[in-house]
């Protein structure tokens, strides 16, 4: 094959099709398309970054092919591309219009000769993640492209402007540093390790992740996403970095204030449409690809940790086999309880912090086990005055095993006689019972002198309380129970024993 002379050689910053013009202005030829005809390649076979294609021009103009192969988005198909080896669908990468920075366009141009041979278009600009120059610290301007085939035109054509008119615009635009997603993607195409967490990820969706919980970030749930301009999305990308490169603690931050703000605004929280808006709509949609990355589980896992989902119900595209929370609410409405008193039992067992018992109830949320065994335990209440007869014991007796620790108050209500107000756990007190009889076995023939649990105490001059601690502990050997009777008043003590293990 003719090798193309003289020789214009590609430059490391600029894109093929960028190469291809120059060289086109170089060889006297009208158009891009007249030029790569010229050599055998159908334009449409460049675009698409064809490796045959990028290969003939090289040979045909003398250039190693290396560098303009690392600066190629070569299609794999179906609206997507690899960059770099890296995945790109067509939707990352600007196809519809021309982004330009005028000082760096001013900077070739003083290179001297012609701008057509002068003029690159840097490989980084048709990215649409990129939105501001990296070298001179202002945005892109953006010339509208009308028709594909325009995508083949000169970058003269494109922007006419020249010397002054370039410094003028650049006057113009907004002075700003580049995005940190900007920076992070950039460098990752140049081989560059980032954030732990967005490196494990594609391309895409480290960016879409990062500017889809950016934008509910800076404009909030419930932005209309058509109104976002470029300059939204610059913000969006910005804001949603903050979190996205602290990994999954940042995430888990990050869901958590948009929770709280959805608390301030009065809108309950426990809504994930109305907390996460349009995060939460963007990982419903499966679109041309469906796999939106690790933030799907996270945001799933940190819904079913921190908000009241029912089983049954599809989160996120998998149905909820097993309920992790309750609100105080439909816990209570699931077991025919009053939702007030089940917090009240709930803030006892310190399943909810006492600092947030006047919550309403549709927003304090409970562990799903610990929360219906609580509710279970209210189900089974008992009143302290049936608590005699449930044990096979004095009132006072009740009392010391209450002081004791061996029957815990479901609530503990306020002011005077307090105890009579109490709920207790039916299960407990069998269990109390059931401990009881384990311990003090049944006797055919107790001794005519082992006297009841209220004689021990008074002919022993010891209290109540310490007696019965002296028998849940084990101490008393000469202790027994009538043979057929139940309860703590069947118990039959040696008072010489008592007397004994006290001194």
């Amino acid at each position: 094959m003719l090798q193309l002379f003289p020789h214009l050689r590609f430059e490391t910053d600029e894109t093929p099709a960028s190469w291809a013009a120059r060289l086109s202005v170089l060889h006297g030829c009208s158009t891009l398309r007249t030029f790569l005809s010229d050599q055998g390649i159908a334009s449409s076979d460049f675009l698409h970054g064809r490796r045959s294609v990028i290969d003939r021009l090289c040979e045909a103009a003398g250039q190693d092919a290396a560098p303009v192969w690392h600066n190629t988005a070569a299609s794999v198909g179906n609206q997507n591309f690899t960059l770099r080896a890296e995945p790109l669908p067509a939707s990352m990468m600007v196809r519809e219009e021309t982004r330009f920075c005028p000082l760096c366009l001013h900077q070739d141009d003083l290179l001297g000769g012609d701008p057509g041979i002068c003029r690159r278009d840097r490989w980084a600009w048709s990215l649409r993640v990129v939105t501001t120059c990296p070298e001179h610290g202002i945005a892109l301007i953006y010339r509208g492209r009308d028709h594909r085939d325009k995508m083949q035109r000169k970058l003269i054509e494109h922007i006419p402007e020249r010397g002054g008119a370039l410094v003028a615009l650049a006057e113009k635009a907004t002075r700003r540093e580049p995005s940190p997603l900007q920076t992070y993607v950039l460098g990752r195409l140049e081989g560059q390790s980032g954030p732990q967490w967005l490196d494990g990820q594609t391309l895409e969706q480290s960016v879409r992740t990062t500017q889809m919980l950016g934008v509910v970030m800076a404009f909030g749930t419930t932005i209309n996403l058509g109104s976002v301009d470029r300059d939204g999305w610059d913000l969006a990308g910005r804001m949603g970095w903050r979190w996205v490169a602290a990994g999954e603690p940042g995430l888990h931050s990050a869901f958590a204030e948009l929770q709280a703000a959805a608390f301030e605004r009065g809108q309950g929280g426990q809504n994930y449409f109305t907390v996460f808006g349009h995060l939460y709509r963007w990982l419903l949609e499966p679109g041309n690809r469906p796999d939106h990355g690790p933030i799907k589980q996270l945001l799933r896992d940190y819904i079913l940790q921190n908000m009241d989902v029912c089983v049954g119900r599809d989160l996120l595209g998998e149905r909820i086999e097993r309920r992790r929370k309750y609100s105080v609410q439909s816990l209570a409405l699931q077991s025919g309880l009053h939702p007030q008193t089940l917090g009240k039992v709930l803030v006892e067992r310190g399943l909810i912090g006492a600092e947030n018992a006047d919550k309403p109830a549709s927003i304090l949320l409970v562990d799903a086990e610990e929360g219906r065994q609580a509710a279970a335990s209210l189900s089974r209440s008992v009143p302290f005055v049936q608590l005699p007869a449930l044990l096979g014991a004095t009132r006072p007796i009740a009392s010391c095993l209450i002081d004791l620790g061996v029957l815990t108050p479901l609530t503990r209500s306020q002011g005077e006689n307090t105890r009579d107000k109490c709920g207790f756990d039916a299960l407990e007190v069998e269990q109390a019972l059931e401990q009881i009889h384990v311990m003090v076995p049944e006797m055919s023939d107790v001794p005519a002198e082992w006297v009841s649990l209220n004689q021990c105490s008074k002919r022993a001059r010891i209290p109540m309380r310490d007696l019965l601690q002296m028998i849940l502990s084990g101490k008393l050997r000469q202790i027994g129970r009538a043979q057929g009777e139940l309860g703590f008043n069947s118990l039959r003590i040696s008072i010489e024993n008592i007397r004994l293990v006290a001194s």
